[in-house]
């Protein structure tokens, strides 16, 4: 009989160390606590943060606003950083804050790095409304 209450106190102590470990990689958050070291919780989820040692593969696996970098076959990084500065500007002029990024206005140049604004593509060189 004295042994059923250890174990329920056992189990119960190993799902609190569980649940009060951070979240993994893409797991969903609600704040940088709910995420690994190492990890940034940006848009729900757990990502890896700009300039991490830690490789990506694609830019969803970076947070809102950096892109994954790659050179040939070498493990790609979290080093592309478009974010707006924290009052909501862009450094370049033919750029504007939406959504926490600095994208490209409409008709301008989209072959150099960065992405369009919110609701434009990149297509024949210029950031236009549109659909692939």
């Amino acid at each position: 009989m004295t042994c059923l209450p250890l174990l329920i106190v056992t189990i119960i102590m190993v799902y609190s160390i569980n649940v009060a470990a951070g979240g993994q990689f893409k797991d969903a958050c609600s704040s940088q606590a709910d995420c690994d070291a190492g990890l940034e919780c940006s848009k729900n989820k757990c990502l890896i943060p700009f300039d991490s040692p830690t490789p990506c593969s694609t830019g969803w696996d970076c947070v809102h606003g950096v892109w994954c970098t790659r050179s040939g076959t070498d493990p790609g990084k979290c080093d592309a950083d478009f974010r707006c500065s924290p009052s909501g500007e862009c450094e370049h002029p033919d750029k504007e804050c939406d959504d926490g990024i600095c994208g490209y206005k409409e008709y301008e140049d989209c072959r150099r790095p960065g992405p369009c604004k919110s609701g434009l593509i990149c297509k024949d060189g210029f950031c236009l409304k549109g659909h692939y």
